[in-house]
Order: structure tokens, then C-alpha cells, then sequence
């Protein structure tokens, strides 16, 4: 995989370091050329982000999770057709998931791409089951719709970037993702709340252990999981300024970022949501 450094100043003297001095350098997991394409698409594909023992590791960590929650997963799996189990604040439910935190090959393409005060807006996953008809696919949509009509002067555009982590083969079987590029920047209309084919739609596949990195606002959409089941992670991050996501609730008061918290950096900090603004 290819990369480039680029080096942020920080205009206001806010120094992302915690040291002297007012820049920050970033090896970014990407060209710029993939950054540009990203930017006018809305998706960027990774393959073999997790390999081999590393993958293993979120495969183990999520089965766990869900067997612990077993309660929760068959009352969404009676419950809201389609979206199958998506556990919330997996940061705070095992230590496998918070080594990536500052996981570098998704991290600094959002900082190439939203500037280097970004946050993480959590870390959830989804786990889908075998089925047939529709109620085993999820249904348009776009994940911080918050776009007034008409759009004020001053409106400010919110961004973030969803690392959608394959832990199993994404293909026709488990279900691929349908999406739409270029969608991200229609800021005059919403997606539709159906399954059906929408013009200019692509169909994405990846082996288990890569990633699509997705605008959040990218139409896209989950195609039938047939015969396999299929367990994804959804690593978000946002600005530092931008609230934390609102789904799933308060954070365990158990959770293992409280204890992390009395001992991290700065950095560590600011991507859990302590400071990185004024």
C-alpha cells in the first residue's frame, strides 16, 4: 500500500502534540490520488486491512460479545427486520477492539481528508444472518442526515468517515454493499427507504479483512445475506467537534475506556472525545 506524509500547521496555535512548535506530520495510508478519488466518490476500498492472527483476534473478540449478548441479538433479530445485531461501545466491552484506536491504515486517511482534529465517533458492528426476501437486506440510507432545505449561508456541512471492517468474505452469498457514488454531496435530497435499484448504483466485494471507507452521508445499502452469516465493524470518525453518535446509549459505566482515559496521551484523549477544540 502505498503512502505520503503530509504536514498540517495549526493556524489558531492549537497544537495537536501537546509539544512546542504548531505542526503535526501525518504518514498517510494512501496516495493523493486515491484521496481525490475518494473525495469525489465517496468510497475508498482497502483490502487486507486484518490478516492472518490480527483477524482472528476481531473475529474471536465479536463472537464473544456476541454470545454474551445473546439476549440483545434475538430480540433484534425478532425485532427490526433487516439490520440484523449491531452492538454499540465495543471500545468499552473488550481490549481486542480498543487497539483500534489509533489504528493507523483508517486514521490517518481521515485526517488526510478532514484535517487532523478528528474524533472517533465509536466503534459498532453489525451482524447479519442467513435468510432469504427482504427482510434480510437493510433498506437505503445515510448515516448523519442532518441537511437542511433551504441550506442557510453559514451551514456547516457535517462530515465522517465510516471504516466499514468485512470480518468474513463480502460477496453474493453474505450479502454484498450496494452504493452509490458521488451520492455524498446531493445535499438536496435524501435517500430513499426501500430495497430497490437505484440508478448509477455499484455492487462492492471484498475479501474478509478489508474495508470500504464510506462517506457518511454515501447512500449504500445491504444486499441479502443468503447462506452465510456476515459480521462487519463500523469504525466512525468525525471532527473533534462534531457530538458523539447517539445510538446505543450511554457507555458502560464498567467500560474499559474510563480506567484508559486516567492513563492516555493527548492524542489518545482527543480521539475518545476529550478536547481537540476550543
Amino acid at each position: 500500500m502505498e503512502r505520503h506524509k503530509l504536514r498540517y500547521e495549526m493556524m489558531n496555535k492549537f497544537d495537536p502534540s501537546g509539544e512546542t512548535g504548531y505542526n503535526w506530520e501525518i504518514e498517510v495510508h494512501a496516495t493523493p490520488e486515491e484521496l481525490q478519488a475518494f473525495a469525489e466518490s465517496g468510497y475508498l476500498i482497502r483490502e487486507g486491512l486484518f490478516q492472518g492472527e490480527a483477524l482472528q483476534k476481531l473475529r474471536d473478540a465479536l463472537d464473544r460479545l456476541e454470545e454474551r449478548e445473546s439476549e440483545k441479538r434475538d430480540s433484534a433479530i425478532a425485532g427490526k427486520k433487516g439490520w440484523g445485531f449491531i452492538p454499540r461501545h465495543l471500545m468499552d466491552k473488550d481490549e481486542v477492539f480498543l487497539d483500534l484506536l489509533k489504528f493507523q491504515p483508517t486514521l490517518s486517511i481521515a485526517r488526510a481528508m478532514m484535517g487532523p482534529l478528528v474524533r472517533l465517533r465509536g466503534l459498532s458492528a453489525r451482524i447479519t444472518y442467513p435468510g432469504d426476501g427482504r427482510q434480510h437486506q437493510t433498506p437505503w440510507h445515510q448515516h448523519m442526515r442532518v441537511i437542511s432545505n433551504p441550506i442557510p449561508p453559514w451551514f456547516s456541512r457535517p462530515h465522517c468517515i465510516d471504516c466499514l471492517i468485512y470480518l468474513d468474505d463480502l460477496n453474493e452469498d453474505t450479502g454484498a454493499v450496494a452504493i452509490v457514488p458521488g451520492s455524498h454531496d446531493w445535499l438536496d435530497k435524501a435517500s430513499p427507504t426501500v430495497h430497490e435499484l437505484v440508478e448509477g448504483e455499484v455492487h462492492l466485494q471484498v475479501k474478509a479483512g478489508g474495508g470500504v471507507l464510506i462517506h457518511g452521508n454515501l447512500w449504500h445499502r445491504g444486499l441479502p445475506t443468503l447462506n452465510a452469516k456476515r459480521r462487519m465493524l463500523i469504525l466512525s470518525y468525525t471532527p473533534t467537534w462534531l457530538r458523539k453518535s447517539p445510538h446505543g446509549g450511554a457507555q458502560p459505566e464498567d467500560g474499559l475506556t474510563h480506567d484508559f482515559l486516567k492513563e492516555a496521551d493527548f492524542e489518545e484523549r482527543m480521539l475518545l472525545g476529550v478536547g481537540g477544540y476550543s
